[in-house]
């Protein structure tokens, strides 16, 4: 299935909520907004996160690759 991802989020959905509050840049809102549909498994897909989040989905596995290299810090 095309957009199937796997990854490991280590933040709980409480965390990423709190983060999104916190965050002050739009693409960080963006970043930090993907992780928590996924882990909440609001989009299933990267494909769905993509048109939920009105992004590339290329733009989004990029973010994820530098996700799973560094965590939020990338």
């Amino acid at each position: 299935m095309a957009g199937v991802y796997h990854l490991n989020i280590l933040e709980t959905e409480a965390e990423l909520k709190q983060l999104l509050r916190k965050e002050k840049t739009g693409s960080g809102k963006e970043r930090i907004q993907l992780l928590y549909l996924l882990k909440s498994q609001k989009a299933k897909t990267i494909t769905q996160a993509a048109e939920f989040l009105g992004r590339h989905r290329v733009t989004l596995q990029d973010w994820l690759a530098k996700y799973r290299q560094g965590g939020l810090k990338n």
